[in-house]
Parts: structure tokens; C-alpha cells; sequence
């Protein structure tokens, strides 16, 4: 007897990956789709949804919800996570959990004081290799840590931007470069290296001028506890995606991408630092991503992770709470380089 339906807001470029996630847990059963835009029917037909609706609000009105995912333009996650929550549904949002800190804290005690799982999308927190790394550095096998630096070039058409009501613009998408393509690997060297203190930035809109409203490329200089991290983003290059991140310690270093099937392209330090770096560049994965490659496929992951907790497995991996602090950062990224 199936326990759990999860329902499904936003029928866009990731909901391929939801749909994925939660059909490969057991005594889930993804009962309803929802957008906006009259596509919905077709996604619905195409993934054997068998419910479909416009309108999120029947949704949050049907007690037989027990969840929904919230995967609609960035303006829109924060009244519909606030929506679903006032109204008992556990929450998983794609990222940003919503555009405002305070408005992000606030979702979070919500979410706390309902007894309510809330937790936004940070599928590379739960990369197998991403949790490599962060147990190697927390383990000390690279040392105390003196620099990191994390670099993503992607490439993003005009169409992209032209064909969406709300990419590229700052109302809809709150930014476009930074908190939209580099948002992951930010968080990533967040979860791995710990807080982060925005000090400088700098952003440029150059092969996109005229398009977007927002930033193709920010550059930053950031402190995780004293630690110089650096960070690069664009979407004007000519390459489809690459993502790659260094951190660097006293007695060891560490070069790998986030990339799908994630990579470790340089290791160098002490023999269980050079095992456990030989041994994890073996494994690979064998997955096939659901959606776009550089997705990734630990939607199922943290699905599954989202799943446990709302089963009452106790409190998951990365938390909503992971979520604030994450758009604290970015939204102290776009303040600096406001100039």
C-alpha cells in the first residue's frame, strides 16, 4: 500500500529530474503535475502523471498531498514554499530556497515549527566525490587548508534567456550567472571548506549585453575561517559547461569538477590521502542522468534523502538551514559588486 504522494510544481528544464527521483523510492508515488503554462498536460502524458493542474493552490488544498517539489522561476519559490507549508506539505525546492535571507530564515522556523521537512535542491552536496573530498579535508589528510578556488564556464544563448518570461531578468531570476549556473559549485567548496565571507566582487554582462537584465560573469574573492577561496562564474564561454575546484592544504591538494560523472584530475599529499584519491578515481559512476548531463544524477540522492526524512528518518544530509547560508553569501556577492 503506497503511504507518501508527492506532487509536482513546475514542469520545466529540472522536473525531469524530480520525476526520476521520487519514482525510484518505494511507497512513493508522484501524483499530480503543475504549471502555469499549458505544457503541463504534455509533461504529464510523457511521464504518466496521472493528475495535472494549473493551479498549485488544489494542491495545497488536497489533504492526499503529503509533499511537493517547487521547481518554477526563483521569484515564485518563497510564497509557494510559504504556501505549501501553512498548508502541511513537507517541501522540496529547487534553488534558491528564495530570493531574501530574512524571507529564507523565516521559511526555515516555519518550516521548524510545523514539524515540516523544507529543503532546497544542493544535489552536489550528495556527489559521491564531493563527499569524498570533505571527508578528506575534515579528516585533515590535506592539512590546514591555505587557498581554494572554484571556476565555471558555461555557455548560454540568447534564446535561452529571450524564450523564458523570467530568466535574465533581476525580478525573476534575482541575478542570472551566479545565482543560477554557479549557485553549485559555490555551495559545494561552502560544504566542503565551511562558512564563507563574501570580501570583493565583480561582475560584467559583455556577450549577453542587451539580453539580460543581470550578469554573465562575477568574479569574487572570498574567507572560509581566514582561508583565501576565489571564484569565478560565466556563462559567456564558449564551452557548454565545465566546472572545476581546487582546495589546497599544507600537506596535500586536491583538483576535481562537479561534472557528471565527477572527476578527480589532480591529487597529490600523504599515502592515505594517494589511496583514497587512486581508490575513489576507479569507482566512477555507471548512472545515466535523467535530464541535462551537468545535473548529475544525485536528485535521487537527495530525494531519497528528502524522502527518509519525511518517513521520519531523522534530519537530512543538507538541511534548509544549509540553504540560508548559502544565499546569504550570494546575495553579500551582489551587494559588492553592485558598482
Amino acid at each position: 500500500m503506497t503511504d507518501y504522494r508527492h506532487a509536482l510544481i513546475g514542469c520545466g528544464r529540472v522536473a525531469a529530474n524530480h520525476v526520476d527521483g521520487f519514482r525510484r523510492v518505494p511507497g512513493w508515488v508522484l501524483a499530480a503535475a503543475c504549471d502555469r503554462e499549458p505544457h503541463v498536460a504534455e509533461f504529464a502524458r510523457a511521464h504518466a502523471i496521472p493528475r495535472v493542474t494549473r493551479d498549485a493552490g488544489e494542491l495545497f488544498a488536497d489533504p492526499s498531498v503529503t509533499s511537493v517539489s517547487i521547481a518554477v522561476d526563483h521569484r515564485q519559490h518563497g510564497p509557494l514554499v510559504e504556501r505549501a507549508l501553512l498548508a502541511g506539505k513537507h517541501v522540496l525546492v529547487e534553488k534558491p530556497l528564495c530570493l531574501d535571507p530574512k524571507e529564507a530564515r523565516d521559511l526555515v522556523a516555519l518550516a521548524d515549527e510545523r514539524s515540516l521537512v523544507l529543503s532546497a535542491v544542493a544535489q552536489h552536496r550528495y556527489d559521491p566525490l564531493v563527499l569524498a573530498v570533505r571527508d578528506w579535508v575534515a579528516r585533515g589528510l590535506l592539512g590546514d587548508l591555505v587557498q581554494a578556488s572554484v571556476a565555471l564556464q558555461a555557455r548560454r544563448t540568447p534564446e535561452y534567456y529571450t524564450d523564458s518570461y523570467w530568466r535574465g531578468t533581476q525580478d525573476g531570476e534575482g541575478g542570472s550567472a551566479l545565482i543560477n549556473q554557479g549557485y553549485h559549485c559555490l555551495d559545494a567548496v561552502r560544504w566542503i571548506c565551511g562558512d564563507l565571507t563574501a570580501t570583493a566582487a565583480l561582475r560584467r554582462t559583455r556577450r549577453l549585453a542587451g539580453v539580460i537584465e543581470t550578469e554573465d560573469t562575477l568574479g569574487a574573492l572570498l574567507s572560509a575561517s581566514g582561508v583565501p577561496v576565489t571564484l569565478n562564474v560565466t556563462v559567456a564561454s564558449s564551452v557548454e559547461w565545465r566546472t572545476r575546484i581546487e582546495i589546497v592544504g599544507v600537506r596535500g591538494s586536491v583538483v576535481f569538477d562537479l561534472d557528471h560523472p565527477g572527476r578527480l584530475s589532480h591529487w597529490e599529499g600523504p599515502a592515505e590521502l594517494v589511496r583514497l584519491a587512486e581508490r575513489e578515481n576507479a569507482r566512477g559512476l555507471a548512472e545515466e542522468p535523467p535530464g541535462a548531463s551537468y545535473y548529475g544524477t544525485s536528485h535521487r540522492r537527495q530525494i531519497a534523502d528528502f524522502c527518509r526524512g519525511v518517513a521520519g528518518g531523522g534530519a537530512m544530509l543538507s538541511s534548509a538551514a544549509d540553504a540560508v547560508g548559502t544565499l546569504e553569501t550570494i546575495v553579500s556577492l551582489y551587494e559588492l559588486s553592485a558598482g
